[in-house]
């Protein structure tokens, strides 16, 4: 497979991905009403993923690229779709803390090269990282976060 038609297969799945995340966030109900809801971040990212994902199609279609991509760019994409879908799943049940550092934990390390890894750094990252979102959302924006299975 050519690198255009990769960029078009991975394209047209973030589109489709983004497609359904932007369905599933209007379903997601305010918790408090408020201006934002809980929906609003993720609806966001949906309609910011697709248009990113327009914008990679138009592009490819105007000029071929001639980058090379290893087998690690395609693992890396794939594994990043496999654990958003994980995190979606989690995250209401789990709770937002406790998914989203197992989630950054994870995702760090997928993209991170093996010879690049700074285990300290990483963790630190994916511990401080959701309790500052937390943080944020619950204090500063108002907006209650799912709490999961311990209650925080």
């Amino acid at each position: 497979m050519t690198d255009k038609k990769k960029g078009i297969v991975t394209s047209v799945l973030f589109l489709a991905f983004s497609i359904v995340m932007i369905i599933f966030a209007k379903d997601i109900k305010p918790m408090m009403e408020n201006d934002l809801g809980s929906g609003f971040f993720p609806m966001v990212i949906g309609i910011a993923m697709c248009g990113l994902s327009v914008l990679r199609l138009v592009a490819l279609r105007e000029k071929e690229k001639e980058a090379k991509k290893s087998g690690d760019d395609l693992m890396g994409g794939l594994g990043t779709l496999i654990l958003i879908g994980a995190y979606c799943l989690a995250f209401n049940t789990v709770g937002f803390i406790i998914s989203t550092i197992v989630y950054l934990f994870l995702q760090i390390l997928l993209l991170t090269p093996k010879e690049k890894r700074n285990w300290l750094v990483i963790c630190l990252i994916s511990v401080i990282a959701p309790f500052a979102f937390y943080a944020l959302f619950v204090y500063a924006i108002n907006t209650p976060l799912p709490k999961g299975w311990f209650g925080f």
